[in-house]
């Protein structure tokens, strides 16, 4: 399945909401040599991370769920331990928010926080025994309002590659996003413990302590009680909604069954039609449309279906509410097809589909021949990057070198 990647150029300007959009040149590269590099672990019995007998963090603070007056901070400790957090705008720190029982796994949640400001904060921990570690300052920011500008990361399929997700982290960190959207496919298999440690919140350490993940749920996770666990989100967790700025995100579970009278389908249709937001993105692990090679069928001998045909329920929806864009992973590569609407091209009111699947699983490869729907693709690991003030959104995606090679804008 895997073969050599050609050079991809062109460019690309198209008229209604799609104002401008760029496409770069893509190095070549032999895909099945990164294949080899990058097969995942498959033993989960060799779980427990190294532990030395003294206290350490196993998962240093990461954020959680931000919003204008809150936000939850989370860690692990390889042994059961008070944990305390101080914080103020600034130093000497002056508020503090601590757990008095002893445990392994700590989520504590600020309250009364000011909207749009950003925090320093020290996450400290102390066992029965006199034990005491703590970590450096840090930074967080509470949600922005809808008249302000904001930034987020997306990334997808980060698995078992540890190496490739820490360079996408670092580079990402860089341009210091508000929040990083996942689009599922945390880990390689969610029953391992190493890999929540090793594969995802060891890379990731740096970004997610400064800036929240909102992860939705792939298969790789297996639906496994880690999951759960390890990402503090509202009821019933698999499912959720949140706003930041002046967007609504809507984030779906897409292992199961989308079709209308479904649980998720409810209540998606209930929320898309509250919305008021003046941006609506809705993101889940598989995607509604998709050039892969494949994944929905041998497109070689014209069997594919171009899509995953549970999330292409999704659809009718996306359109009916005026969705703008659906960002996807599952698929090893990236993708951006043109605004569709009624299973055609509509460059003015048509919904944007990203698969952003390039965060550390083996890479895929496109179809031989171009789908009806396909505007760019490119075997790559990479993430995007999403700048959004007011009525303006600028979208970009870079490799994990840091080399741009696709943008679009969107103009409301």
């Amino acid at each position: 399945m895997m073969t050599s990647i050609g050079k991809m150029v062109g460019a690309l300007a198209c008229v209604g909401l799609l104002v401008a959009v760029a496409l770069y040149q893509a190095p070549s590269q032999d895909v099945s040599k990164q294949e080899k590099k990058q097969e995942a672990p498959k033993d989960v019995k060799k779980d427990a991370p190294v532990d030395d007998g003294k206290l350490a963090f196993v998962i240093k603070p990461y954020l959680q769920f931000p919003t204008r007056d809150s936000i939850t901070i989370m860690w692990e400790t390889n042994k059961p331990a008070k944990g305390k957090i101080e914080y103020s705008e600034k130093t000497p720190l002056t508020e503090k928010a601590e757990v008095s029982e002893a445990k392994d796994l700590h989520e504590i949640t600020l309250k009364n926080l000011k909207p749009s400001t950003p925090y320093v904060y020290k996450v400290s921990v102390l066992t029965d025994e006199g034990e005491k570690l703590e970590t450096k300052y840090l930074n967080f920011m509470t949600a922005v309002g809808p008249d302000e500008a904001y930034s987020f990361g997306i990334i997808g399929d980060t698995q078992a590659n540890a190496k490739v997700t820490g360079q996408i982290a670092a580079h990402l960190f860089e341009r210091r996003p508000h929040f990083v959207v996942h689009c599922g496919d945390v880990v390689d298999d969610g029953r391992s413990k190493r890999m929540w440690v090793h594969e995802l919140f060891g890379p990731c350490s740096e970004l997610f302590s400064y800036a929240a993940v909102f992860p939705t749920i792939g298969n790789h996770e297996r639906n496994h009680a880690n999951y759960y666990k390890y990402f503090s989100l509202p009821k019933p967790k698999y499912y959720y909604q949140y706003s930041y700025g002046n967007a609504d995100f809507f984030v779906i579970d897409s292992n199961k069954s989308l079709k209308p009278g479904t649980e998720q389908y409810m209540w998606l249709e209930k929320a898309l039609s509250e919305s008021k937001a003046k941006w609506k993105f809705a993101y889940h692990h598989h995607p509604g449309w998709s050039s892969d090679a494949d994944d929905y069928g041998k497109s070689w001998e014209g069997k594919s279906v171009w899509g995953d045909m549970n999330a292409r329920n999704l659809v009718t929806l996306y359109e009916k509410y005026n969705l703008d864009i659906a960002f996807n992973g599952h698929i090893h590569l990236y993708e951006r097809t043109w605004p569709l609407r009624g299973n055609k091209v509509d460059r003015a009111t048509g919904v944007h589909y990203i698969t952003s699947g390039g965060g550390g699983g083996s890479l895929e490869v496109v179809a031989n021949l171009p789908s009806w729907f396909k505007s760019q693709c490119r075997t790559d690991f990479h993430y995007c990057y999403v700048v959004i003030h007011q009525g303006r959104l600028e979208f970009k995606v870079y490799d994990v070198k840091g080399n741009l090679f696709d943008s679009f804008e969107l103009n409301k």
